[in-house]
């Protein structure tokens, strides 16, 4: 069976680019675009992060031609992957990015304290897409048949949110659009109630998850914070970035610097919280999986809620009806009563067809663990 194409739209900061790393050592996939976006740091920072990775993983290849075969989606049988840029900011409202978790460029300012790791202009690997991020997406679904491609979102929705806009028959063609965002029963990360790529666009976020029937999984904090792994398991006791250490691991360590001293500050333990690769790990593993299917070990359960977009306090909150009418009983109920799933005394839909389908249940961390230790982490290690 020929590997299922994804396009990964992505703010690269530090998970991203750990998720990136895995997509790249992932063989079930095919990455046919990598459409960027603003997050964690500025469009800028964020688009010459993944030429930083693809310039490293050629450093690491050149130095260990044995790896070559752990990379299948870096050097693609002479086929590129795209990569594009989508927009400096969000469909309304201000600008925020996450530059105090993930350093000034995304990548815990590497680009001052580790200049070797820079950004080309261009690479081999890659062809510098002429069309904007959410166009590419559009273009890839157009001319690809309807439920081969899959849309893995790890930043804030912009892009999807604006292809959904322009073209949402396109859009359906997808045979999922993954998400990781949003917190709906446990605190933010951002703010005391509200995920960062949900806080940077809820409008976006908003748009998206009041689409009817598109083919859309979330994965917010809830599942994605317990999916944490121990910071030594990814960077090596008394690592020292020296040249007996590979380009690879080298890069790990200096990009997970910032998220360990930042994570130890908040008294969150000296763990690093897998939000992207989780995303990217469900996709990988739902590669030869159609439709709304989920591989062993996955669940995933409709869930309604909205998106606080203004407040104050509360932007980019996901709201729950927490009040004493259950769930099955209509939608969000306002201080009119209940809001569109209850019209006239009748229910418009049955509540398992409602709301956003939201991942509660994986295989585990450990799963995850291997993965990335297997695939991305052990690649030549000599230590």
């Amino acid at each position: 069976m020929s590997p299922h194409k994804i396009i990964f739209d992505t703010d690269p900061g530090v998970d991203d680019v750990v998720a990136l790393l895995l997509l790249l050592a992932s063989p079930e996939i095919s990455l046919e675009a990598i459409t960027v976006t603003f997050g964690n740091s500025t469009l800028e920072h964020t688009f010459n992060n993944v030429l930083k990775v693809y310039a490293m993983v050629q450093q690491h290849l050149e130095e260990h031609p044995n790896d070559s075969e752990r990379f299948p989606n870096y050097a693609r049988s002479g086929q590129t992957t795209i990569l594009a840029k989508g927009r400096a900011g969000p469909i309304a409202g201000e600008l925020n990015l996450a530059e105090y978790f993930h350093g000034p460029d995304g990548l815990s300012d590497i680009t001052n304290t580790h200049p070797h790791f820079s950004a080309p202009d261009s690479h081999p690997a890659l062809t510098i897409g002429s069309l904007e991020s959410y166009k590419v997406i559009l273009d890839i679904l157009d001319r690809e048949p309807a439920g081969t491609v899959t849309v893995l979102a790890a930043g804030p929705l912009t892009n999807i949110a604006l292809a959904l806009r322009e073209q949402p028959t396109t859009m359906m063609k997808a045979r999922r659009i993954v998400a990781m965002g949003g917190a709906l029963d446990v605190p933010g990360n951002t703010s005391p109630v509200a995920e960062f790529n949900f806080y940077a666009d809820p409008y976006a976020a908003q748009e998206i998850i009041d689409f009817p029937d598109l083919p859309f999984f979330l994965l917010p904090l809830d599942i994605t914070v317990p999916h944490s792994v121990a910071f030594p398991i990814l960077i090596p006791a008394h690592h020292d970035l020296s040249p007996k250490h590979t380009p690879l691991q080298n890069f790990i360590t200096a990009i997970l610097t910032r998220p360990r001293n930042v994570m130890r500050m908040l008294g969150e333990g000296d763990a690093f919280q897998l939000h992207d690769p989780l995303a990217a790990w469900f996709v990988i593993k739902h590669a030869d999986i159609p439709g709304t299917t989920l591989a062993p070990g996955w669940n995933a359960r409709r869930r309604k809620f909205r998106m606080e977009r203004v407040g104050e306090l509360t932007k980019g909150m996901c709201v729950v009806d927490r009040r004493g009418t259950q769930e099955s009983l209509g939608s969000i109920r306002t201080e009119n009563g209940i809001e569109e799933a209850v019209a006239l005394g009748q229910v418009t839909k049955r509540d398992d067809e409602e709301g956003v389908m939201v991942v509660v249940g994986t295989p585990g961390v450990q799963d995850l663990t291997d993965a990335l230790l297997e695939r991305v982490i052990l690649v030549s290690r000599s230590f």
